[in-house]
């Protein structure tokens, strides 16, 4: 299956928070792209349609953006929410793409440092075989 979303989505676990019915409320994201994520809230988040702002809290960042609701599914006593995301400001977009960005790295760091090691400990090896274990 070809897919058609133009930016890439990341499974990440982070909090969120939005003004709802007059009250502060918590959700926690189930995946984020740069134009749209995906959260999971235990109360109704409104309607197909419908504008919510929100404070996505990452790594002790807060990033502010507007979501417009595009589907609900509820699952029990669990709501999951499409949105689609609106940053208020160019700092905020800079403050979602970079955060983006980490994320998108970071799953090739582990082998890239783990490549790191195991080329330093092949030259260790060589190096201690040629000079010490003639």
């Amino acid at each position: 299956m070809h897919e058609r979303r133009k930016f890439t989505r990341f499974p990440v676990t982070e909090s969120v928070v939005c003004l709802r019915y007059g009250r502060r409320r918590t959700m926690r994201t189930v995946d984020i792209s740069l134009d749209g994520l995906k959260l999971e809230a235990n109360f109704d988040l409104g309607i197909s349609g419908e504008s919510i702002d929100l404070a996505i809290l990452t790594n002790g960042t807060k990033i502010y953006c507007k979501g417009r609701i595009l589907a609900i599914e509820e699952f029990g006593n669990k709501v999951w929410a499409r949105l689609r995301l609106f940053p208020t400001s160019y700092s905020e977009y800079r403050k979602l793409a970079d955060y983006l960005y980490t994320l998108y790295w970071g799953r090739f760091q582990k082998w890239i440092i783990g490549g790191v090691f195991i080329v330093s400990g092949s030259i260790a090896y060589l190096i201690l075989r040629a000079y010490f274990l003639q």
